[in-house]
């Protein structure tokens, strides 16, 4: 009868905790084989964790390779006749016999990613970055309808060309691109179908990408460091790990020290007492080839002062390659960040069409139950938190603010009066509710400015939902929000003082990006003498 094992792979220390809770959870559900590949450097005291869950250990070094290239190599020294490779940033939560079954008729099986395809953009770019390094007929055939695969979970058998042809492909990618490993994966398999096939996503559910919310998950995968964000799905995670913690299970709290930089950020949240705070928020964002510059500065005072990184981000890009262009680099190395091509060819004019992202971008992409708006010239003054649980009641909590230009709420008003919504048809013009004084509309009640607010996702989706097509009926994001709840829920709107009481302010974009950065440098020059004179106390 064929062998069965599991493999695993890992040199360094940052991943080791999250390994100890990979194979904790292997554990649970399969009782066969397992074989973990380390290389140095590592804590060798880590080969007590493997003793502790019955694992083999293969001292098994190629320090010429780097990690990713390497972890596809470390396959062709499988000890089993059918393997499964398991990255150690998963967690097992269900049976995965069937990944070995899958063998039966195939040589490699591997799970469909995301249910993404591979002449989507992202793929399809990766794919062509291997032009002129693999074979055309296999970029032209890739490039085809084809399943996305990642490479953090597959099955295979011993010894297949496949699996050679895969890592000698990789090797040539490697230094040249993003993930070269798995590209080269993805480059190569349409040319093996016959031989190859392709899993249900259950069995590597991406953390952040699972749209279709699968019923009969077997594995999660938190690729990309993904595992301690403020997400749903990261909340499978931290029961695990903290179930570990409280019994020391594998002597895991001795391990802690090796925790990676997002870890232990979480880990000082959860001591400093911020974990009430987890408002399952996603942090949203925007810039252009103006702003980006400006973003580079404020999106670093934001991590310093306010922790922005523990969040989910997403970032809408616009006139910028969001995969090549080296201005987003710094963003692109953020585990916890998305960046979202945003165009919008119908707008008026560019305003709109930025403003535009944070109505219908945020109600199609955020996936969290509230969402915060930054505007990316925005910045922090204080380490004040930027967040409470008394925000999470409204439909969205802006800092206050007393005007609307008219023009906009004229639009607004026409635009109600035909609208099939009797809240809106039938109320009085809100161009009556105020006074106008040049080219300013003071409203008789208070509405906020949106430089930081936090919002209700189901209450953007329904701002959505009552516009016919994709233009807003005035082109501003704030004031048709403000608007749409003033008709329908006024006691939802909710005014906070972020200056003053949440340390957080509205910056000048159009001074540029050195000015905006002398801003925060005034910012750390105040925080720094103020913690020098308390010190003196």
């Amino acid at each position: 009868m064929d062998t069965r094992g599991v493999i695993l792979y890992n040199k360094g220390n940052k991943c080791i905790v999250r390994a100890i809770v990979c194979l904790n959870s292997l554990r649970k559900h399969w009782y066969g084989p397992v074989t973990f590949f380390l290389e140095e450097p590592y804590p060798k005291e880590f080969e007590d964790v493997c003793e502790y869950f019955n694992v083999d250990v293969v001292h098994n070094s190629n320090p010429e390779q780097k990690a990713l290239v390497r972890s596809a190599e470390v396959c062709l020294f499988s000890p089993y006749d059918r393997t499964m490779w398991l990255d150690s940033d998963c967690l097992v939560v269900g049976a995965i016999d069937e990944m070995f079954d899958y063998l039966d008729d195939y040589e490699v099986a591997i799970p469909w990613f995301a249910k993404w395809w591979s002449d989507g953009g992202t793929i399809s770019k990766r794919i062509k970055r291997y032009t002129d390094i693999a074979p055309q007929e296999a970029i032209d055939e890739a490039l085809k309808h084809h399943e996305a695969i990642n490479t953090g979970i597959l099955s295979f058998r011993k010894d297949v060309q496949f699996l050679k042809d895969w890592v000698e492909l990789a090797k040539k990618g490697d230094g040249k691109m993003f993930i070269p490993d798995e590209t080269a994966f993805q480059v190569l398999y349409p040319s093996y179908k016959d031989k190859i096939f392709i899993a249900p996503t259950d069995f590597n559910v991406s953390v952040l990408h699972d749209k279709d919310n699968s019923k009969d998950r077997r594995i999660m995968h938190y690729h990309g460091q993904k595992h301690v964000l403020k997400h749903p799905n990261c909340d499978l995670w931290k029961s695990a790990f903290k179930e570990m913690c409280e019994a020391n299970t594998a002597n895991i709290n001795d391990y802690l020290q090796y925790a990676d930089k997002r870890l232990g950020k979480y880990l000082k949240a959860i001591n400093d007492g911020l974990e009430k705070y987890d408002l399952e928020t996603t942090v949203v964002t925007a810039c252009d080839p103006y702003y980006v510059d400006i973003l580079k500065y404020t999106y670093a005072n934001w991590v310093k002062y306010k922790n922005i990184n523990q969040y989910p981000i997403i970032v809408f890009v616009n006139g910028m390659d969001v995969e090549t262009d080296e201005r987003l680099e710094f963003l692109r190395k953020e585990p916890n960040v998305k960046l979202i091509p945003w165009e919008m060819p119908e707008a008026e004019n560019h305003r709109e069409e930025m403003l535009s992202a944070f109505v219908f971008g945020s109600a199609k992409h955020v996936t969290t139950s509230h969402w915060l708006k930054i505007d990316a010239d925005s910045y922090a003054t204080n380490y004040k938190p930027l967040l409470s649980e008394k925000m999470r009641q409204y439909d969205f909590c802006g800092h206050k603010w007393g005007y609307s230009r008219p023009k906009h709420i004229k639009m607004l008003d026409e635009w109600a009066k035909n609208h099939w919504k009797g809240r809106l048809k039938n109320a009085s013009p809100m161009i009556n509710e105020g006074r106008v004084e040049g080219n300013r509309f003071y409203h008789n009640k208070k509405r906020t400015i949106s430089f930081c607010q936090l919002h209700k996702t189901k209450f953007t989706q329904f701002c959505v939902k009552i516009l016919k097509g994709n233009r807003l009926p005035a082109p501003t994001q704030d004031t048709y929000m403000f608007y749409v709840a003033d008709r329908f829920s006024p006691d939802k709107i909710g005014i906070v003082n972020f200056k003053r009481d949440h340390g957080f302010t509205q910056g000048r974009g159009k001074s540029g990006a050195e000015a905006i950065n002398e801003k925060l440098l005034e910012v750390d020059r105040k925080n720094e003498e103020e913690a020098k004179n308390e010190n003196k106390k």
